[in-house]
């Protein structure tokens, strides 16, 4: 069986969609648990019909405590021996969990990944059930990795997404573990970096049958300013790395530290220019200093990261 896992938090808008798109699997051996984290919109009376409706769908209300938090509830009390994550306001292909297990089970693997399709807001309505239906391909490649390749992959944003989101589990990787409260952004990637030394196997399937929405604003949200946790989790996450004495996974962590300073700082460049925002680009600055030569010679950089390190020398010095 695969449990199901559904953080929701004020999703009235998408959840019957999301919801829908869980129970129409044509894996049929699912449970669903569905965690209200203290929604004020509604939605925690659309999951509880859902639970009248469906003997599958159950149904826990909590006070508002993160996505991180609402996952390790799900996690508690779980009881299928696969375990997939899906956000309350995304969607999947009908053949989303029976391709994942079909692969889990041919590759022997302990995680199998599909690719998130990121889709504009604007055009969320054309995700309808009808769309969620239509035909896969054949076939279509599919990579397997070993627990270092993952890890690595997952630090320098090659091929494994960080996210719980997209991905099927063997339910014995969360023994002992659960997501970090402490964090309201990047907790996904702290998770795995958790997960990963876990595995033998890891699977990517190459054919998009899950579906992210993304807002049309090019603001800097509140989300967005919460990424400062970012340079948190992988300083702490570098720290770690130091200590079990994996030099490897040190230089990706504060590559990918690099990655967040340079994007916070793309999304300031839109802001007012206001006390809060200097500071976090005087931040930013911080650790792009400390960290772009190692970046230039690192071979495994981005060449995004990389060509970008050499042009911050003739902004900042």
């Amino acid at each position: 069986m695969i449990t199901v896992i559904i953080p929701v938090y004020n999703a009235a808008a998408y959840l019957s969609a999301c919801l829908d798109s869980v129970l129409a699997q044509t894996y049929r051996d699912i449970e669903v648990i569905v965690v209200d984290d203290g929604s004020t919109d509604g939605s925690g009376d659309i999951c509880d019909d859902y639970a009248c409706r469906d003997a599958r769908v159950t149904v826990f209300h909590q006070p508002n405590g993160g996505p991180s938090a609402a996952r390790n509830k799900g996690l508690e009390t779980a009881g299928g021996e696969y375990i997939s994550f899906i956000d309350c306001d995304d969607v999947v292909h009908e053949r989303y969990l029976e391709v994942l297990a079909g692969e889990m089970v041919r590759h022997q693997a302990d995680i199998v990944q599909s690719p998130y399709q990121i889709i504009p807001e604007s055009k969320r309505s054309d995700y309808c059930h009808a769309r969620l239906q239509q035909p896969l391909p054949g076939s279509y490649p599919t990579k397997a990795l070993t627990s270092n390749e993952a890890m690595l992959s997952m630090l320098y944003q090659q091929d494994m997404a960080d996210s719980s989101p997209c991905k099927l589990f063997r339910r014995f990787l969360f023994e002992g573990l659960r997501f970090p409260v402490v964090y309201r952004v990047y907790e996904d990637l702290y998770a795995m970096a958790q997960v990963y030394p876990r595995i033998q196997c890891m699977v990517r399937v190459d054919v998009p049958m899950y579906f992210y929405f993304k807002q049309d604003s090019g603001t800097l949200n509140s989300l967005s300013i919460r990424r400062n946790d970012a340079f948190e989790v992988l300083e702490t996450l570098e720290a770690q790395f130091m200590v079990t004495g994996q030099p490897e996974y040190v230089r990706a962590a504060r590559e990918r530290r690099l990655s967040v300073a340079f994007n916070i700082l793309r999304l300031l460049s839109r802001q007012p220019h206001t006390d809060a925002n200097k500071a976090m680009a005087h931040r930013c600055w911080q650790h792009i200093k400390a960290l772009r030569s190692e970046s230039i010679r690192d071979t495994h950089a981005r060449l995004k990261n990389r060509l970008t390190s050499l042009f911050s020398y003739l902004l900042v010095r």
